[in-house]
């Protein structure tokens, strides 16, 4: 606005609600900060100078974690006052019997609270407490090691990029099932059964998922897995996909590292057919320097659909995995039409202290698909004629666990839109910082 002549220019307005909010925010995190190191303090003293309290067949444990978040332009519209601060809030509490080395019974239950959030953010949380964990597990020693994992648990394989625990949400994610693991000295496989309810609708989900212990100096592993949902197909129809790959991931030479996984998807959705798939790519030389700099070169492809909606189901269906590490901590795209360059840089200075720089440049299979979050929901709907470039993403990370009881994490991104955006709607700069403290005893 144009001011009269001879007056002197007023401050950009600032909401006092959302600065007073941001005070207390950090008023808030510096004092978790000094009551999680005061505890940690106790814990450490109490270990080394005092008596165990409980017996060595009864573990009583939990999770402190507190995250503070700072998103601006978050729907890359500058237009829209949609800045948002927050601190995410989760506390974790473990019973763990281990009456036998035979026999386990754990029952682990959460409380995820959320301060100050924006009501209409893409990454909305929802306060929740319930029981996260509650399992029996039973296990022979015969010459084929069966083990069976029964009740409402976490599922990790590989690298998440499919089935994980998904622990950067406050949320985290547990299925109800059941897992029977049998194992010798050459392998393992896993055969689950669970169910799981993703945005309130119920899935089946089971499979298989085997381990080849003798691959040398890394690992390689195969799975099969089957997803169905009577509301989670197309147009709210049933889903019905089988989802087959491998996984490859190792050293050689003693400072160069190497993964790949593929995966193929077929069934049907909504009554139209499935084929989708999805390749990862990656390779890394870490030098032989005190502070163990490793730089990286990484690729990721998930099918797209040209013509969603209609006719055959070419998009690429993510399941339950941890993104948030693996497509920009900005966690603005998943495995799901995608095409993900990424560029990394880390060192390790010290023992307990680690730096990553990364780059990511996106394009986008199918620009009328759209993009999806690190949830697999949509969050830019596609357009025909749209350009493919998504844009880039740089990401900035410090990690400290000086104790071992204790970590933290610094963060902070950039997201520039590219000409899909551009070409969709609003195309402005976003920016994600953050810092995150946990205490675990």
């Amino acid at each position: 606005m144009t001011g009269v002549i001879g007056s002197k220019p007023q401050p950009a307005y600032i909401s006092p609600m959302k600065t007073t909010f941001f005070a207390k925010s950090w008023i808030f995190l510096l004092t978790q900060l000094f009551l999680c190191l005061f505890g940690l303090r106790l814990a450490e003293s109490a270990e080394a100078k005092e008596p165990k309290l409980w017996p060595d067949k009864i573990k009583v444990g939990g999770e402190f974690r507190t995250r503070v978040e700072l998103r601006t332009n978050e729907d890359l519209n500058s237009a829209v006052p949609d800045n948002d601060v927050f601190v995410l809030l989760r506390t974790r509490v473990y019973l763990d019997l281990n009456p036998t080395s035979y026999v386990r019974l754990f029952a682990m239950f959460q409380d995820s609270e959320t301060l100050g959030q924006n009501a209409a953010s893409i990454f909305k949380v929802p306060d929740r407490r319930k029981l996260y964990q509650a399992f029996l597990y039973l296990k022979n020693d015969a010459p084929l090691v069966t083990s069976l994992k029964m009740g409402r648990q976490e599922m990790i394989y590989g690298d998440e990029r499919l089935i994980g625990a998904f622990n950067w949400s406050n949320l985290g994610r547990s299925f109800d099932g059941a897992v029977v693991r049998l194992e010798n000295a050459h392998f393992w496989l896993d055969l689950f059964g669970t169910r799981i309810h993703p945005a309130g609708k119920e899935n089946q989900f089971a499979g298989a998922y085997g381990h080849w212990k003798g691959f040398p100096q890394g690992e390689l592993e195969a799975y099969a897995l089957y997803l169905h949902g009577s509301k989670s197909g197309l147009n709210g129809g049933s889903l019905s996909i089988v989802t087959i790959g491998s996984r490859l991931k190792g050293k050689f030479k003693k400072n160069y590292d190497y993964g790949f996984e593929g995966a193929y998807q077929t069934g049907t959705s909504g009554g139209s057919t499935v084929s989708a798939f999805a390749t990862h790519l990656r390779f890394g030389y870490t030098f032989p320097l005190g502070f163990k700099p490793r730089l990286g070169i990484e690729y990721n492809f998930a099918s797209g659909d040209e013509n969603p909606g209609t006719g055959k189901v070419t998009t690429f269906n993510n399941l339950f995995p941890t993104n948030h590490d693996k497509y920009g901590y900005m966690d603005l795209f998943s495995w799901k039409n995608l095409h993900d360059i990424r560029f990394s840089f880390d060192t390790q200075p010290l023992e307990w202290f680690k730096t990553k720089l990364d780059y990511h440049a996106f394009f986008l299979p199918d620009p009328a698909n759209g993009a999806f979050l690190a949830s697999g929901v949509q969050w830019r709907p596609g357009a025909p004629g749209a350009g493919h470039f998504a844009g880039q993403e740089i990401d900035l990370l410090f990690t400290f666990k000086p104790w071992k009881y204790f970590d933290a994490l610094v963060g902070y991104s950039v997201f520039f839109p590219g000409t899909f955006f551009s070409d969709t709607g609003p195309s402005d700069t976003s920016h994600f910082f953050y810092t995150q403290f946990a205490f675990r005893y």
